[in-house]
Formats: structure tokens, sequence, C-alpha cells
């Protein structure tokens, strides 16, 4: 399968990559040359920020993985035209290329914040209720994606606090770490804190060919098996780096946790996680400070 695929020197597009360069012909869009590394079969340098130029591109690809999104998730409303330009404009430009490559699917990579927060786990049918205008734009490009089932198939993944090595250290769990192993205090939002399900990015990529393979176009949450609140979290992380971590904890700034339900991830992709939440914290410890971008 020849497959275009963004965000390629990304977090997640690294570890990717190299798997499934092993049995498809990948075609890595990157922002800065050479950073793809050298599993691509072809690299192709493009600014998302800019409008996407077709001729650059292969004429005929079978498939886009679109991960590339905006680093300015938390910068509203100094960056909102960075975050407009990449997940929606961006997005729609990569949707017209694939119908006009005749591609026979869109795999998008969205986020599991478009729900908001509740006490129950989410399911792919329930409401959303983004929270920022970052989660607004995630789910912007959802519904514009909608509109191209008639063209290819369309899956949308939403993934829950994804970890690992060579995440950045803006990042939830890098940044946890950090804060744990330089002996700061970690401040925790209520007691004892909201409640996540993280998945280690290996067990992440493994869902990408199933979802390729599909013969319909689907919705799926992409998250871990284990939930943790954010207090027994930091204790894991204290375990995993032999830190005694230091928690703070204030009042609850809102309700509700951020866990997803994974049945379909199991069920129809068949993905179930592998790596345990500790032995995937003791392996991002181990490469932390070796982050990308």
């Amino acid at each position: 399968m020849r497959i275009l695929l963004t965000g390629a020197s990304g977090f997640i597009g690294r570890h990717l990559g190299p798997e499934l360069a092993e049995r498809h012909e990948l075609i890595a869009l990157v922002r800065r040359p050479g950073s793809s590394g050298e599993w691509a079969t072809e690299e192709v340098v493009h600014d998302l920020l800019q409008p996407l130029d077709p001729s650059r591109l292969p004429d005929r690809v079978d498939a886009v993985i679109h991960l590339a999104q905006s680093e300015h998730y938390r910068a509203f409303p100094e960056h909102a035209d960075d975050v407009l330009a990449i997940n929606v404009v961006a997005t729609h430009h990569l949707l017209e290329y694939a119908r006009a490559s005749r591609a026979a699917a869109f795999v998008y990579t969205s986020t599991g914040g478009v729900y908001g927060t509740s006490y129950e786990r989410f399911v792919e049918s329930d409401p959303v209720n983004p929270l920022n205008f970052y989660f607004s734009s995630k789910y912007s490009a959802e519904l514009m994606i909608g509109n191209y089932r008639r063209f290819f198939r369309t899956i949308v993944l939403r993934p829950f606090f994804v970890y690992g090595p060579g995440q950045a250290d803006r990042m939830l769990i890098p940044r946890l770490i950090h804060r744990v192993q330089a002996g700061e205090p970690v401040t925790v939002d209520g007691d004892p804190g909201i409640r996540i399900n993280p998945l280690f990015v290996t067990d992440a990529t493994r869902v990408f060919e199933p979802a390729l393979e599909l013969r319909d176009s689907g919705l799926f949450n992409i998250a871990g098996d284990e939930i943790v609140t954010m207090t027994e979290l930091v204790h894991q992380i204290g375990e995993a780096t032999a830190t005694n971590p230091v928690v703070e904890h204030v009042p609850a700034t809102g309700e509700g946790d951020l866990v997803g339900d994974t049945s379909r991830m199991c069920d129809v992709l068949g993905v179930l996680p592998r790596v345990t939440l500790e032995d995937g914290l003791r392996e991002t410890v181990r490469s932390a400070g070796q982050s990308v971008a």
C-alpha cells in the first residue's frame, strides 16, 4: 500500500513510520528536511501553515494518515490562526488531495479531549463537549471529514493520553516525570484528581494498520485499559524514578474524568494493550531527555 503520512517527524509518527515501512511504501510529509528518518520511501518537505501544493505530492496514493497537528494547543487566542490553519484548513486540503489521488482511506488522529469530562467512560456515540479552541478545531475537522465518506473510507481516531519515549516535555506524562525527578511539587486539581487511562505509544501505533484495512468508515477511542487518578499516576512515576513525589492538592476547577471506553478498539480493530502502565512509565523514564517535537 502506498501511504502519505503527515506528521511523520512527530511523536507518534516517529514510532509509526518504521513499523509501516516494513510492509508499505511511505511518503513522509515533514516540516524540516531529513526529519523523517531513513525509513521513508520518499520525503516531502512542506509546512502545513502554507496552502498544500499537490504538485509536490505523488499523483496516486492508496491512503492518507494525517497525524500532523498544531503544537499550540494551549495558546489561545495568541496562536489561534496556527491552530485553525493546521487542524482545519490543512485537513481540508489533504482531504481534497486524497480525493484527487483516488485514495481508498483517510485516517485522522483527533483527540479524546473533544468529549469534555464525565464520571462515566466515554463511548464513541456520546455527545461531544470541546472545552477549548484546540479541541473545537479537532472536532471541526472530524465533522468536515465525515462529508468525504462517499469518496473514500474515513477513520477517525480519538487518542487518550498517548505517552512514551521521545514525547515532547510539554506533554502531560513527560512534564510530570520532570517535576517528580526534580523534586518539584506536583499540583493536582482535587483529591485524588481526574481519572484517565493512558496508552503507551507502541500500543497506539498498532491501531493504524487494522484501521486501514476496515471495509467501512469508523470512529474509535484509542486508550489504555488501566484507569488511574492523577495522584496514583504521580506516585507510579515516583516508583519508576525511585523518587518520593511531592503532591499538593488544590480545590478542583472542574468535574468529571477523561476516560475512553476501548470496546471498539479491542473488538473491531482487534488491538488490546500489551504494555502495562508500570512498564510503560519505566521505559519512558529511561528515555527522558530525548524528546522530539
